[in-house]
């Protein structure tokens, strides 16, 4: 977020251009209730004049059944005006969200991996979730009903003022302080929702973190100091929620005061002229239109009322927009989603049918650390032949990694990377995927089934295709110990299986995928000395007519690869 709590030019642009998304069913939403106003002046015209014509004029109800008729219909009709504006402003504020988030989404995956690992992932989570969600009371609300109420009580002001000038003029007067206050109270608003959402992604990622350590904070006994914290984060966004929610009552009750301060001048002018104790102007006010002056004085102040009551919205709204500004370092371009900057070039699959033996050539390939912004990569230069089976050392936290990550587009780096014939930056993301597969040295697992974690490498896998991957991984070794087998659910980072478990259903995934460029990082860690050796001659055999670079530390995977890279200084050493 910016450092003023107040949305910035860029924002409020931002904010508008979103209208784009439904423009349609917004247009629809903003012009119904106006349709409904016009409505309403001849219902309640009708009403003042049944009323008249029932207790001054002692008209026959017989009389009365057309204009009842009509003032029912009318009545029937505002009502599905009503029904109608509020589908379409669901609509669109559903349409609207649906593509801001896909639009967070993609910057996510163009952002990539690093850039989401410096990020609090409760902010991340309540930026696309919470706050997203927060400006649906913008455009189902507020914005319909702020159009209303710049037109319908001016509108009214100046039919009142045609028929009596005094009613008018306390309109004209009366009308505009509403705004005037509620723009006073809008900055408060706008600060107690951005310190609440200050707090709630605070919350959400401390909270989320405490989870994912509970069982270290219990083995050092620090479970009750953290339970104090979470405790004490809680009350802080508690005590906010409470200044965002006091801002939104006394806006409320600023209007209501002077709306009823309006309505009361009002009905006491007309009281007191109907009596015949005051006489201003050439003609005096008869029931019907006194009654009709205090039936349409309220409803001039009505869409102010509704503003008023839906003008937190519009605070909650500008303070997410400034907190999706803050965590994206900026707000993502709406019309093609991602800047031009990180937006990459498509290729068709057919580019890729260049006859050459090198696979991937780096030249002043530089990689810096993501936190202390050093080089650990240094003005490196190497070509990877088709078909080359390389192993990476290196002693750890030299780069090995992130020369893996580097080499399939995962990490940002200066310098230029060519895969098969072309700058990896400018590759298709797809193309890119399909050829190139990373196991990481630590896989990510779904809460879901352990087919599911395998097939997510191939959605259309057939079961003969999976239970192969099962036999080359070896799961197949501990599945059948598993309570359902290849069904049964593991929980979030793979809770219920080991860490060699783990590691196999990852290399799973690779044999299911098939790719021709397979980086594997550290593929043995956690294995028995007797799976390694079974694990590794599958990944061999595996691999013949593919490009294999492995990353790892054990001497027998050292031994058995025909080149070896070592990583030092930045630097690497080839030795065959």
């Amino acid at each position: 977020m910016s450092k003023s709590n107040m949305l910035s030019k860029s924002g409020k642009i931002w904010l508008g251009k979103l209208v784009a998304f439904a423009k349609f069913h917004l247009i629809i939403a903003i012009l119904l209730p106006l349709l409904g106003s016009i409505l309403l002046i001849f219902q309640l015209w009708i009403l003042s004049n049944i009323l008249n014509s029932v207790f001054i004029d002692h008209v026959n109800r017989d009389y009365l059944i057309y204009p009842i008729s009509l003032f029912a219909f009318l009545v029937i009709m505002r009502a599905t005006i009503a029904y109608v504006q509020e589908l379409y402003a669901i609509k669109a504020s559903e349409t609207i969200k649906a593509n801001i988030r896909k639009i967070l989404y993609e910057n996510l995956f163009a952002n990539g991996h690093m850039w989401t690992r410096s990020q609090v992932s409760g902010a991340i989570a309540s930026s696309i979730v919470e706050q997203v969600e927060l400006l649906d009371g913008y455009f189902r609300k507020y914005l319909p009903i702020s159009v209303s109420a710049a037109i319908i009580p001016i509108s009214f002001s100046i039919l009142i003022f045609y028929f009596d000038k005094i009613i008018g003029m306390i309109l004209f007067i009366s009308v505009p302080l509403i705004p005037l206050f509620m723009a006073l109270i809008g900055y408060g608003a706008e600060r107690a929702s951005s310190k609440y959402l200050d707090s709630f992604s605070w919350l959400s990622g401390f909270f989320a973190d405490r989870l994912r350590g509970l069982m270290t904070l219990k083995l050092y006994g620090c479970e009750e100091r953290e339970l104090d914290s979470v405790i004490k984060a809680s009350n802080d966004l508690k005590d906010r929620t409470l200044s965002v929610l006091r801002i939104a009552f006394l806006s409320s009750a600023v209007l209501e005061f002077f709306s009823a301060m309006g309505v009361a001048c009002i009905a006491v002018y007309v009281g007191l002229t109907f009596l015949n104790f005051i006489h201003i102007g050439k003609d005096q006010i008869n029931l019907q239109l006194g009654l009709f002056f205090l039936l349409i004085a309220p409803e001039v102040y009505n869409p102010l009322r509704q503003m008023a009551l839906y003008y937190h919205d519009r605070a909650s709204a500008h303070a997410a927009v400034n907190k999706i500004e803050e965590l994206f370092n900026g707000l993502p371009d709406l019309d093609g989603s991602m800047t031009d900057d990180i937006k990459i070039h498509k290729k068709t699959i057919n580019e890729f049918t260049i006859d050459t033996s090198i696979l991937i050539s780096a030249r002043n390939l530089e990689i810096k650390d993501f936190n202390s912004n050093k080089n650990i990569v240094n003005k490196l230069s190497f070509n990877i032949l088709r078909f080359d089976h390389i192993a990476l050392t290196g002693v750890s936290g030299i780069g090995k990694t992130s020369l893996l990550e580097s080499m399939v587009r995962l990490r940002p780096y200066d310098g230029q990377i060519i895969f098969e014939g072309y700058d990896l930056i400018n590759l298709d993301e797809n193309i890119l995927r399909k050829k190139t597969f990373l196991a990481s040295q630590r896989p990510y697992i779904f809460q879901d089934s352990v087919l599911e974690n395998i097939k997510i490498a191939k959605p259309e896998a057939s079961r003969t295709e999976i239970l192969e991957a099962v036999r080359l991984s070896l799961v197949s070794d501990f599945i059948e110990n598993l309570p359902n087998g290849l069904d049964t659910i593991l929980g979030k980072e793979g809770v219920g299986i080991s860490r060699g478990q783990i590691q196999r259903v990852s290399l799973a995934r690779l044999f299911l995928r098939n790719p021709d460029f397979i980086l594997l990082d550290e593929p043995t860690a956690h294995l028995d000395q007797d799976t390694e050796k079974r694990l590794f001659k599958n990944i061999i055999d595996f691999s013949q007519n593919k490009t294999l670079v492995l990353i790892t530390h054990s001497p027998f995977i050292y031994k058995k690869m025909p080149i070896i890279w070592h990583l030092d200084d930045g630097k690497i050493n080839n030795s065959l």
